[in-house]
């Protein structure tokens, strides 16, 4: 090495740091510390949150109004209950269940025949579209007075809600003009007052 090269090569060796000595001196005035650089945090990646099925399909409890003729079989009888749903468009169908079944309450009675069953309960534009299974027809024994207190019992409990302005009866999706011969059924029915 020429005499510059190795007058340099000393004068870049006295600035290095060592790491045995942490402390150098630049030019021989300024002193610096160094530190180790921080170790990379190691966490594990957050596990993806699991919806569970119950908090996917979470019901909501709703108050609503069922109609449930007397003892006598005369008149309907408003009865509150709470119901479970999943989403909106379920509370028609839930809410006809209710009558369906037979009331718990001890001077009201069933009007439905026991092997009921409703296909599907849809709404548009005011109107709730009730669609029975056909054998609604043939277990039904109510006479007039039944007829018309089944009929009202539903239009009344659905009108509870107050976008169902009426409703249109059907058999296993079919329009009908009657459920036992008693009751023109071939227009939608409003709310009738008894």
């Amino acid at each position: 090495p020429t005499p510059n090269t190795q007058n340099y090569e000393q004068k870049a060796e006295s600035n290095l740091v060592h790491p045995e000595n942490k402390t150098s001196k630049i030019d021989n005035t300024l002193p610096i510390t160094t530190t180790p650089p921080p170790e990379p945090k190691h966490t594990e990646p957050e596990p993806p949150k699991v919806v569970s099925p119950a908090t996917q399909t979470e019901k909501q409890k709703i108050k609503v109004t069922a109609y449930f003729p007397d003892d006598a079989g005369i008149n309907l009888v408003a009865v509150k209950r709470t119901i479970e749903i999943k989403d909106d468009a379920e509370k028609y169908l839930a809410v006809l269940n209710l009558l369906i079944n037979s009331p718990t309450e001890k001077d009201l009675t069933a009007i439905f025949p026991k092997n009921t069953k409703i296909n599907s309960v849809n709404f548009k534009d005011g109107t709730a579209f009730v669609d029975f299974d056909k054998n609604i027809t043939k277990s039904f024994a109510g006479g007039s007075t039944g007829e018309e207190l089944l009929v009202a019992s539903v239009v009344k409990t659905l009108t509870e809600f107050k976008e169902v302005k009426q409703v249109r009866f059907l058999l296993d999706g079919q329009e009908i003009e009657t459920l036992a011969g008693h009751m023109d059924l071939s227009t939608p029915i409003a709310r009738i007052s008894q």
